[in-house]
C-alpha cells in the first residue's frame, strides 16, 4: 500500500517511542521503502542513519551494514550534498561498522582490513587522529589471533592524541583491556580499566566491569570481581544487545565457583541465541554456558533438569545437563571453525576449548546473597531467614529451602533494601522454577516485579509483571495475588505511555466492570485515554480505534445514569470525555469532539463539587480552541472568558488569554483584542495558531 510524505513522516515519528525490538525494525524498513518509493532523497539518508544506531545498538548490528552502506554511498556520490551535517555523524558510525564485521566469520577478513583501511583514508583526510584507527586495528588483530600486531597497535594507541572522533572515557578503556587480558597483562588491564567503572556511557559500566572479571579473578580480588559482576548483571539482563557482555559473567560463575548461579544465567537467557547478536558472541556465550554445564556434569549431576522461561509465546522443552552441555560445546565449536577458516588458523578454537576446559580460579567467592555476609544490614528476622535457607538447603529440603528464599526477599523489600530484595527474589524464582513449583513460582514474580520497581527498575518490573499476565503456565486465580484487574492497572502504570499502557488500562477497566467496581473502571479508562498517542497512521492506531469504541460504549452507559451517580463518577465521567474528546480532534473530527466537551461541561457545571475548578478550566480551554476552529468566535470567547473566570490568576492563564484575544479577533473586535494583548505582552506572532 503506497502512503502519501505526510503519512510516512508521521510514521517516522511514531517509532521514536517504540522500543527496540521487532515491530520497531519493520516499522523503520517499512518507511525507507517509502521514502525511496516517493524519491525522498534526503529523508531516506536521515532515517538510515537513525536506523543504523537502532540496529547497532540492539541485536540485529547486521541490518545497520545495509542502512550505513547506502548512506555511505549516498554521501560519496554527492558530499556536497550531505556533508555539511552529516559526515562527523558517517565518520563515527564507520567504527560501529569496522568493530562489527570482524564478528561475522562469513565476511571476508581481506574485506574487513579493506575497510578499516577506507576507515584510515577518511580519517586522514579529514585532518583526524588516528586514535580511533589504531583502536579498531587492535581490536581486529586480537580477534584474529594476532596479538602481536594487536599489542603494537596497543601501544601506538596510547602515544596517539585523542580527539572528537576517539570513544568514550568508557569505551576506549574497555577495548584496552579486552587486548590487555588476551595478552596476560592482568595488573595494568585492572590499572587501566578500573576508572572507566565510573563512565556514564550507554555502554559502561557493564562493558568494562565485564572485561575486568577474568583479571579480578586471576590476581586474587574476589570482592571487586563479585560487585562487577553484580553491576554489569543488573545492566545487561533485559537487552540481548549484551550477549558478548553476558558471557564473560557466565564465565566468571565457573571462576568463581558458583555454579547454581551459572545454570540460573542459562536457564534464564539461553532463548538469547536464538537470535545471537554476532557470531562471536554467539560463540563465546555457547561457550561460556557449556563450561558451567561441563563443571555441573563432572560433579556427578548430569541428568539435572534444565526448566526455560516463555519467551514471546514460545518455550524451550526442558533440557538435562549433559545433553545441553554437548549441544551447546559443538555449536560453540562450529562457529570457532568458521572463524578459523576465514582467519587461516586455530586460534578461536584454541580459545574456546580453552573456555569450556576451564575450572574455577582461587577460593570460591560468594555470589548468592544467602552466601553473603548480612550482619549489620538489616533486621534480626532476615538474618534468621538466611540463616534457615542454608540449614534446609543443608538437609535437602529443597522445597522448604526455596518458600524460606521468597520469605527472605519479603523481608528485605519490607525494610526497603530493595536491591537485596530482588536478588533474592530473582534467586527464589529459579530455584521454585527448577522444582516445577508454578504457582509459587507465580507468586514470587509478582514479589519481584514489586521489587524491581522500588529498585527504580520500572522497565524490569514491568516486563515481569506481563510474562506473569501473558503466560498460560500462570494459574488463572492465585491468593497471593492481587486480582487480575489491579495487576493490569499496576502495569499500564509501570508502563508510563504508549499504546500498550492504554490497552493494559483498558484491560483493566473491563476487570473492573465485571466486579461492579466502577469508580476503578472509570479510573482506568481515563487513563488510557491519557496514556495513548494522538491519532494520525502508524502502528497504534488499531489499539486507539479499538480504545475509542470501547470509551463510546462506556460513555453511553455513563451518561445515562450520570445525574443519578455520585460527584466521584461524574468528575470520571468529565475526564473520559475530556480525553475522549482530545482523541477525536486529532483525528480531525472537531465537532464530535466539541460535543463531547459540551456534554463534560454541563456535567461540571451541574455538580461544582464533582470536580476541582481546574478540571473545568480543562474543558472550557479545549472547548474555546475547537469552538475557533469550528468558525464559532462567539462560542470561543464565552469559553475562554469562562476558563479565566476559574483560574483566578490571568497571569498564569497564557493559552486562555490566547484563546480570547483570537476570538476577539475572529469577531472584529480588534481594539479589545489589542488591549488584552498589551496588558499580557503578547504580539501578533503569538496569535498565530496551531492546531494542537
Amino acid at each position: 500500500m503506497s502512503r502519501t510524505e505526510q503519512e510516512v513522516r508521521e510514521l517516522y515519528r511514531s517509532t521514536h517511542g517504540m522500543p527496540s525490538g521487532p515491530a520497531k525494525f519493520a516499522a523503520l524498513e517499512e518507511v525507507i521503502r517509502h521514502a525511496d518509493a516517493l524519491g525522498l532523497v534526503e529523508f531516506a539518508f536521515d532515517v538510515r542513519m537513525s536506523a543504523t544506531s537502532v540496529f547497532q545498538h540492539s541485536w540485529v548490528p547486521a541490518k545497520a551494514f545495509l542502512t550505513f552502506s547506502w548512506c555511505l554511498a549516498a554521501y560519496d556520490r554527492e558530499p556536497e550534498r550531505f556533508a555539511g551535517r552529516h559526515e562527523r555523524t558517517l565518520l563515527w558510525r564507520f567504527k560501529w561498522m569496522v568493530y562489527s564485521v570482524q564478528q561475522f566469520p562469513e565476511i571476508p577478513l581481506q574485506r574487513a582490513l579493506d575497510l578499516l583501511d577506507d576507515m584510515e583514508r577518511r580519517y586522514r583526510r579529514g585532518g583526524h587522529s588516528m586514535h580511533a584507527v589504531l583502536q579498531h586495528r587492535g581490536l581486529a588483530a586480537e580477534t584474529i589471533g594476532d596479538l602481536e600486531k594487536a599489542q603494537e597497535f596497543y601501544e601506538q594507541m596510547t602515544l596517539t592524541r585523542r580527539d572528537g572522533l576517539s570513544d568514550c572515557s568508557g569505551c576506549v578503556p574497555s577495548s584496552q583491556v579486552r587486548t590487555l587480558v588476551a595478552l596476560g597483562r592482568d595488573e595494568e588491564a585492572i590499572r587501566v580499566g578500573e576508572p572507566a567503572r565510573r563512565s556514564t556511557c550507554t555502554e559502561q559500566p557493564q562493558w568494562i566491569n565485564s572485561e575486568l572479571l577474568l583479571p579480578y579473578a586471576r590476581t586474587g580480588r574476589s570482592e571487586q570481581a563479585a560487585e562487577a559482576h553484580r553491576s554489569a548483571y543488573r545492566r545487561i539482563r533485559d537487552n540481548p544487545h549484551h550477549l558478548g557482555e553476558l558471557a564473560s559473567n557466565v564465565m566468571f560463575c565457573v571462576h568463581s565457583g558458583n555454579l547454581g548461579r551459572g545454570l540460573d544465567l542459562i536457564e534464564r537467557h539461553l532463548s538469547w541465541l536464538d537470535h545471537p547478536r554476532t557470531p562471536l558472541a554467539e560463540m563465546e556465550f555457547a561457550a561460556a554456558a557449556a563450561a558451567v554445564l561441563s563443571a555441573v556434569e563432572a560433579r556427578g549431576e548430569g541428568a539435572l533438569t534444565l526448566r526455560f522461561p516463555t519467551v514471546a509465546g514460545r518455550r524451550r522443552p526442558d533440557a538435562q545437563v549433559a545433553h545441553l552441555a554437548a549441544e551447546l560445546r559443538d555449536r560453540a565449536l562450529s562457529v570457532a571453525t568458521r572463524f578459523d577458516t576465514r582467519n587461516g588458523n586455530s586460534y578461536q578454537s584454541t580459545r574456546m576449548r580453552q573456555w569450556m576446559s576451564q575450572g574455577p580460579i582461587g577460593a570460591p567467592t560468594p555470589l548468592s546473597i544467602f552466601e553473603r555476609d548480612l550482619h549489620g544490614r538489616g533486621g534480626e528476622r532476615v538474618r534468621k531467614l538466611v540463616a534457615q535457607v542454608a540449614a534446609q538447603a543443608a538437609a535437602g529440603d529443597l522445597a522448604a529451602a526455596a518458600r524460606t528464599r521468597v520469605a527472605a526477599a519479603e523481608a528485605l523489600l519490607a525494610d526497603e533494601r530493595n536491591t537485596e530484595a530482588a536478588e533474592a527474589a530473582e534467586e527464589a524464582v529459579c530455584e521454585l522454577d527448577r522444582l516445577g513449583m508454578a504457582g509459587e513460582g507465580a507468586a514470587c514474580r509478582w514479589l519481584l516485579a514489586r521489587a524491581y520497581r522500588e529498585d527504580g527498575r520500572r522497565r524490569q518490573a514491568a516486563a515481569i509483571l506481563r510474562e506473569l499476565l501473558d503466560s498460560p503456565d500462570t494459574p488463572a486465580a492465585l491468593p497471593a495475588l492481587p486480582p487480575r484487574p489491579e495487576l493490569e492497572a499496576r502495569l499500564g502504570e509501570w508502563l508510563g505511555h504508549g499504546p500498550e499502557a492504554a490497552v493494559r488500562y483498558v484491560s483493566a477497566a473491563r476487570g473492573f466492570a465485571a466486579a461492579g467496581r466502577d469508580s476503578e473502571q472509570l479510573t482506568a479508562l481515563s487513563q488510557a485515554l491519557r496514556l495513548h498517542p494522538w491519532g494520525g497512521p502508524g502502528p497504534a492506531s488499531d489499539t486507539l480505534a479499538d480504545l475509542l469504541v470501547e470509551t463510546a460504549a462506556v460513555l453511553d452507559d455513563l451518561l445515562g445514569q450520570a445525574a443519578g451517580t455520585d460527584d466521584a463518577v461524574a468528575g470520571a465521567t468529565a475526564d473520559i470525555l475530556l480525553g475522549y474528546a482530545r482523541h477525536l480532534r486529532a483525528a480531525g473530527l472537531h465537532r464530535d469532539a466539541a460535543d463531547r466537551l459540551l456534554t463534560a461541561r454541563a456535567l461540571l457545571e451541574s455538580r461544582p463539587s464533582a470536580h476541582p475548578a481546574a478540571g473545568l478550566g480543562e474543558v472550557l480551554t479545549d472547548l474555546g480552541e475547537l469552538h475557533l476552529q469550528l468558525g464559532d468566535p462567539t462560542a470561543a470567547e464565552e469559553a475562554a472568558r469562562a476558563a479565566l473566570g476559574l483560574l483566578g490568576d490571568p497571569d498564569h492563564a497564557w493559552q486562555e488569554v490566547l484563546i480570547l484575544a483570537r476570538a476577539l479577533k475572529a469577531r472584529g473586535a480588534d481594539r479589545e483584542a489589542t488591549e488584552l494583548m498589551n496588558a499580557h505582552g503578547l504580539d501578533e506572532d503569538d496569535l498565530e495558531y496551531q492546531e494542537g
